[in-house]
Formats: structure tokens, sequence, C-alpha cells
């Protein structure tokens, strides 16, 4: 069965038959003759408002959460809403479509240049081979089965598509090339402070799962990540020293400033200033993108006047 366009699929009248996703859980409200639920499917860029009429359709929704379905539709409005009527709807039973297949991504192509690239210029300043193959080793570790290049970097909030968790990091490498720029008091640390960017989210592959909380979520992604780097504690202090392999633990433990741990180390709290800046930003900038009215809210300083986007 195939993913349902759903913009198409809002034509009144037309009847679609395929596979969408529900990303949050659905209201549930009183009608006139029953209770009925309203929702989203959401699928890449698009996110069109549903509706379930009759309280024995909806049970799946109810009973199974949020996740993959295949259904049928019609498309409906009323007073200038459009929206899908949903006729029928179960869990899917396709091994072939999954969550990932209906999120936002980035091309692995992109993520691979943008790599690259910051890779270059922290090499030119003085990050050395010998870094880089220990990053090489840690990101692909079979371990991770290539989820540091696919999870996201959250649920919500920022970088929460496919992809996210090294488009977040090499954003945060891209800035570390600045500080050092500035401050070339700096270089002298470099390695430790690029190797423990890319390491910081790391655990961020246990505690989520296709941008879905995971089984242990609750031992979040710091600690699974200080877990995750004792397979490589002998090469890093035969390579570094202790006290290099003990400044990536704090930094892995304190990169959430007063949010967490506090940063016990120059190294977590310069990893936490770079991280807060650069997570911030980017909610910023989605908030903006979906807002209607031009200003967004935040929850420290109320609602915030917007300003233009786009590529130039």
């Amino acid at each position: 069965m195939s993913i349902i366009d759903l913009r198409a699929a809002l034509e009144p009248n037309k009847i679609s038959q395929g596979s969408v996703f529900i990303n949050d859980i659905p209201i549930i409200r009183t009608g006139k003759r029953s209770d009925f639920m309203i929702g989203n499917f959401v699928y890449k860029d698009q996110q069109v408002e549903f509706r379930i009429w009759e309280p024995n359709i909806f049970k799946a929704v109810t009973d199974n959460g949020p996740g993959v379905y295949d259904a049928e539709v019609i498309g409906n409005s009323f007073n200038d809403k459009v929206y899908l009527t949903v006729r029928s709807i179960a869990p899917s039973l396709s091994d072939n479509i999954k969550k990932s297949d209906f999120l936002m991504s980035i091309p692995p192509i992109i993520l691979e240049a943008n790599w690259q690239r910051v890779r270059e210029r922290l090499s030119e300043l003085g990050v050395s081979d010998k870094c880089w193959s220990l990053i090489d080793d840690v990101i692909n570790d079979p371990e991770l089965d290539g989820r540091f290049q696919t999870e996201g970097a959250a649920i919500r909030y920022h970088d929460n598509i496919i992809g996210g968790l090294m488009h977040h990091t090499t954003k945060m490498l891209r800035i570390l090339s600045s500080l050092l720029e500035n401050n070339p008091e700096l270089l002298a640390s470099s390695d430790l402070l690029c190797f423990s960017i890319v390491v910081h989210d790391i655990g961020k592959v246990f505690e989520y799962d296709n941008l879905e909380v995971a089984p242990y979520w609750y031992s979040s992604h710091r600690v699974r990540g200080i877990e995750f780097l004792t397979k490589y504690a002998e090469r890093v202090v035969e390579n570094y020293g202790e006290e290099f392999y003990r400044q990536v633990q704090s930094v892995i433990a304190g990169h959430h400033g007063e949010y967490g741990d506090r940063p016990t180390t120059v190294a977590a709290a310069i990893v936490h200033y770079i991280d807060t800046m650069e997570s911030q930003v980017t909610r910023l900038i989605q908030e903006l993108q979906t807002s209607e009215d031009g200003r967004i809210y935040d929850r420290d300083w109320g609602f915030l006047h917007g300003l233009r986007l786009g590529d130039k």
C-alpha cells in the first residue's frame, strides 16, 4: 500500500486509500449524536486535519496511539475548512513503510558535504588526523547501526528531523571553528573540544528511536553516551591521557548546563554555550517558519516579533 498524498486527497469527495501517519494523540470531542475524533495526518511538509465521526472507527487510534495506519479517506469541507473524513483506519501491516518515511529529512548527500566542509576547516585550525580517525570509528561503530547519521537531535524543539543529530553536531562544529579563530588560546585544546562536540549527544541514538522515545529513554542520552564511550576508553587514554578522557565525560554529563548536571570543566561550559546557541537559534527559526502571524511565543520573554527568513 502506498502513502497517501495528503494535499491531493483533500479534493472534495475524492476517495483515497493508503498509508497515513499520526504524529500526536488526536482530540476526542462530544458531538450532537456521539463523540468524534479530530487529529492531523503528517507527511513530510504536509499536515492535514482529519476527522473520524464514528467511535467504532476511531477506536483503533485510541487503542494504538500515534503511528502508521492504513486508511480510506475522503476529501471534505465545512465553512471553507477543508479536512479528510476517515472512513476506515487500522494499524499498518506493511513492513516496508515506517515512521521515518513520513518525516522531513536532510538528504544524506547534504549531510556528508556539510560534514566534510567543517572537517576540512577544523583540520586547517589544528584538529589532528588522530582525532578524526577516532571520530570516524566512534560514529560508525556497528553498535550505532548508522543512526548517528539518521536519528534526530530531538523529538520536538530543534532538528527533530531524520538526520537532525548529525546536522546539529555539524552546526556546532562550525561554531567551534569560529571560536577557535576568535580565541587562538583554545587551539591547544582543539582535539578535545572537537571530539567532545561530536560525542556530546551520541547517546541520543539510544534515547530515541526514529524520533520516538526508546524503551530505556529515562536513563538519558548523557548517561548512555558515557556508557557507550567506555569501549573507547583505553584507546583515548593511550592517545591523549586519562585527563582528556575524563574531560570528555564531563562534557557529556554537563553540556545541558542548568537543565542537567552543572558543568564542572571549562570544556563542558564551552560546549554547553555552543549547544545552547545552536539549538535555540534553530528552535526560533523552526517556530517562526510555522507561525501564522509572524511572531512566536517564548516561555521566558512572551511574544517575539519575527524577522524575514530566506536564503538571501
